[in-house]
């Protein structure tokens, strides 16, 4: 009787343990399937995002051609060359270099005498009165003279973001505007112990400029720096 009872006990925990491996046969069989799947979706999103961005990439070329074609033509209507706008803005920087690129009282003076025997720029000149007014100094008995941007350490240079853009064009006379970085430091901020030293204060001034046909500049004006002043370290 044990016998007969033990047999059918054994068959039916072989059948259990038949339909659990068969079970996870199934389930690794399912899952390793489901992770093909998953891999090749995410492969086959990656290429088309990959694709997406490369013809993002095209039309935003396109684009900046037409944008160029566009102003060339309108350049072109208008009876611009390409050649002066590039011969007069190497002028305009070289001016805007001279006049706000100087680190003392002396050299502030040099660069104003610069302009008016370069550019032809005389003391009634609006810029001149506006940006560039003589530097206040006091003068011993022998004639040395004591700036006072020498005092508190002023120094001043044109920074690399200038934009000169051409706003009119009569018989060759062209004017325009520009928008000029200065960048203004002071040697007494890095000797106070109290300030941080390095620290650099960019202010943005507007100016406009006419050029002629021979390279000579007039009705030189514009506003000085204005609006919040950045610092950068």
């Amino acid at each position: 009787m044990t016998e007969q009872t033990a047999t059918p006990m054994r068959q039916g925990s072989f059948r259990r343990n038949l339909s659990v491996l068969v079970t996870a046969a199934v389930l690794a069989v399912v899952t390793t399937a489901a992770g093909v799947t998953w891999s090749s979706q995410h492969a086959a999103l990656a290429e088309q995002e990959a694709q997406i961005n490369d013809f993002e990439g095209q039309l935003a070329g396109i684009q900046k051609e037409n944008a160029e074609q566009a102003n060339a033509d309108v350049m072109a209507a208008l009876g611009v060359s390409q050649n002066r706008l590039s011969a007069d803005g190497e002028r305009i920087t070289s001016l805007l270099s001279m006049a706000f690129t100087w680190d003392s009282g002396q050299s502030y003076e040099a660069a104003r005498e610069s302009l008016k025997s370069r550019f032809g720029l005389t003391e009634n000149e609006t810029f001149l009165k506006s940006f560039m007014p003589p530097s206040r100094f006091n003068e011993d008995s022998q004639g040395r003279r004591y700036y006072y941007i020498d005092t508190v350490g002023l120094n001043s240079a044109l920074g690399a973001d200038t934009d000169i853009e051409v706003v009119d064009v009569k018989a060759g006379v062209y004017t325009y505007a520009v928008l000029a970085d200065v960048e203004v430091t002071s040697d007494a901020a890095t000797q106070n112990k109290a300030s941080k030293a390095g620290i650099t204060a960019h202010r943005r001034a507007l100016l406009f400029v006419t050029v002629d046909t021979q390279g000579k500049v007039s009705n030189l004006s514009g506003v000085p720096a204005s609006g919040e002043t950045r610092y950068s370290k």
